[in-house]
């Protein structure tokens, strides 16, 4: 969320995103939301319905896109599952913010 803040993310978005189907997000958001959602709950799930919309508001690279974009950011669920995962700062929830390569910067 840091790096989302830090390119304008606001208190008001995230609320919407929060409850995104009942907001006034545009379709193309909520279509981008709900496919999230469905990557990171039931991939192997995903309607003929959700794909035909995924195509009205995506191009086929847009939605490679996403799909590789959600599933980078859904990598740490493996290790939290297992209990294996560590704590950047013992005891405090840290903001991840990267550097303009796209590398972690660690927090001082």
């Amino acid at each position: 969320m840091a790096v989302a803040k830090q390119e304008g993310l606001d208190e008001p978005t995230i609320e919407k995103v929060k409850a995104y189907e009942a907001s006034d997000l545009t379709e193309r958001h909520k279509v981008a939301l709900r496919f999230a959602d469905a990557i990171m709950t039931q991939p192997g799930q995903i309607s003929d319905e959700l794909r035909s919309d995924l195509f009205v508001h995506f191009t086929r690279e847009q939605i490679v896109e996403m799909t590789v974009d959600v599933m980078k950011w859904n990598y740490q669920k493996i290790p939290v599952s297992l209990r294996n995962d560590f704590e950047v700062k013992e005891g405090e929830l840290v903001p991840l913010v990267f550097d303009e390569n796209g590398h972690w910067v660690k927090p001082s």
